[in-house]
């Protein structure tokens, strides 16, 4: 249950992180339409879910070490 909340925690965390380094490397000064929103989101969330991808697969081989 704990591992859940962990995931889901560095999940959404890090699409807020990565939108802030988005926003960083290339500020938005002109308003982006729909279609470049919606890539932005796609490539957060897809970030999002690596992050945490590797994240679980670590904590997993600790866990598999320790037995």
């Amino acid at each position: 249950m704990g591992t859940s909340f962990l995931l889901l925690f560095l999940l959404i965390s890090s699409i807020f992180l990565s939108r802030y380094v988005s926003n960083k490397i290339n500020p938005p000064g002109v308003l982006p339409s729909e279609d470049q929103k919606d890539e932005s989101l796609r490539k957060a969330k897809a970030a999002a879910v690596a992050v945490a991808y590797l994240t679980g697969n670590r904590y997993e081989s600790e866990v598999d070490s320790e037995i």
